[in-house]
């Protein structure tokens, strides 16, 4: 994902896991430093997405602020010890 110094984009994964689970999903975007929980889109899709923005944008208006490139980390909440077989996780770069 390519991300604008100054916008806001929704960071969204379709996570595949063994055995299969569900939300709640939180990422990190700093090491697994900070954790933040994802949304649920709305639309059936099994997805969840994380507001994200540049260091230009607005503070306080997304869950992370973000500057070079970042490969964020997943857990769920409620199974830690689910292995997420899609490991391709993308990666943000700030441009």
């Amino acid at each position: 994902m390519q991300l604008n110094r100054a916008a806001r984009e929704y960071y969204r994964l379709h996570v595949t896991t063994d055995p299969a689970v569900t939300a709640p999903w939180e990422a990190s975007f700093d090491g697994g430093q900070t954790w933040y929980a994802g949304t649920d889109p709305g639309d059936d899709t099994g997805d969840v997405m994380w507001l994200v923005a540049g260091p230009d944008a607005d503070q306080g208006t997304a869950v992370a602020v973000l500057t070079g490139t970042v490969r964020p980390m997943l857990r769920n909440l409620d199974n830690p010890e689910v292995v997420i077989v899609d490991r391709n996780v993308p990666w943000i770069t700030v441009c």
